[in-house]
């Protein structure tokens, strides 16, 4: 049990928010400084103080992050990725600010960033010009297109893993949404090589995940929501192998071991799954959370999974280390209002985006090795 951080560590930090700037000061010493096992919010950076972010990756010393002007695409008109320095996670700068084609269409997961390459989706709201996008970004000064491909209309998930980029789309309220596979091996002609539908129209994508040979998805229609388990094993030929109905709400997931965990926003909990036969999941346990925390993203570190909690802007620290009976540990305040919707995790640091105006990505010190 990690010892819960005092609400006048929040205010403390609170004090030395610039809004609208670059950095957030004021909040910890240094990240080399920090070796208790309390974990503490270290630093913030503002890419961009009227735009929101929606999604990020992290590869190396560099967090390559998503944003657009709109509310989760609804009504924006545009779109950048910034790559922000991480090296220094006291100290975070933005290196470089890229426009893009189109806007972001309320996915969570719409960029990856493998190797020397970043990948991500956008839409402007017609069939045509639905795109995966792909930038090199050797010279993270400087990101250069390199390709890109049509793929169905409102792409909302995306992963990559080997050759392939795996894109799950929304299509429409009365279509049925489909997961196509780009072969990415020649960045600068990707072509969609196999695609098949989720077998539920109006599907909202919440977030994707690729292991081996699986392609899990957390999705939500008007009438239903699922864990969906797609066979890849041949890219040419994707089907839909199981689905797990859920409580309304599932937003983000995350798959360790034999387990996939998810969070429900509706539900103020974080789901459990045993998914040792992808063929027949089945819930076996839940931590649930206060009821000021409606879950987000989730991201899982061996035994502990961090959840973003949206409404109250804090980090949930649950221990999973019996996937049976999950217990919360404690929550970590973030600066005030950055909402946290989308995490990701490097070593003993745990990264949060926000997707209000302003948008901020903060940086978590959890104090391990």
């Amino acid at each position: 049990m990690r010892v819960k951080i005092r609400a006048a560590s929040l205010a403390a930090c609170n004090a030395g928010l610039l809004c609208g700037a670059l950095l957030l000061t004021g909040c910890s010493a240094s990240s080399s400084s920090h070796t208790s096992s309390t974990p503490i919010v270290v630093g913030s950076v503002v890419p961009n103080s009227s735009y929101e972010l929606d999604a990020f990756d992290i590869l190396g010393n560099y967090a390559y992050v998503l944003g657009d002007n709109g509310n989760q695409g609804s009504g924006s008109t545009a779109a950048q990725f910034y790559v922000v320095n991480i090296t220094n996670p006291a100290s975070m700068t933005v290196v470089s600010t890229t426009s893009i084609t189109g806007f972001i269409s309320l996915g969570q997961s719409g960029i990856r960033v493998v190797g020397n390459y970043v990948y991500l989706v956008s839409c402007t709201g017609t069939a045509s010009t639905n795109l995966m996008q792909i930038y090199d970004v050797s010279n993270p000064a400087a990101p250069a297109f390199a390709g890109s491909v049509q793929v169905p209309l409102y792409a909302n998930g995306l992963w990559v893993s080997g050759q392939y980029a795996y894109v799950i789309s929304y299509v429409g309220v009365n279509s049925i949404s489909t997961l196509v596979v780009v072969d990415i091996s020649n960045p600068a002609s990707p072509k969609v090589v196999g695609s098949t539908n989720t077998g539920t129209a109006g599907l909202n994508v919440a977030d994707v995940k690729v292991v081996g040979p699986y392609a899990y998805v957390a999705g939500q229609s008007d009438g239903q929501s699922d864990i969906l388990v797609f066979n890849i094993s041949n890219p040419a030929l994707p089907y839909l192998l199981s689905s797990l109905p859920v409580a309304h709400s599932p937003q983000g997931l995350d798959v360790e071991g034999n387990y996939l965990y998810e969070t429900m926003y509706d539900q103020f909990s974080l789901n459990i799954y045993d998914i040792s036969n992808p063929a027949s999941l089945s819930q076996v346990g839940t931590a649930s959370l206060v009821g000021t925390c409606k879950p987000q993203d989730v991201t899982v570190e061996g035994t502990t999974a961090y959840v973003g909690c949206y409404t109250n802007s804090s980090v949930a620290v649950v221990d999973v280390s019996k996937p049976t009976s999950p217990s919360v540990d404690e929550y970590i305040p973030l600066p005030a209002t950055s909402y946290p919707i989308f995490l990701e995790s490097k070593g003993r640091y745990i990264y949060s985006i926000s997707n209000t105006p302003g948008g901020m990505l903060s940086v978590i010190d959890t104090g391990g090795a």
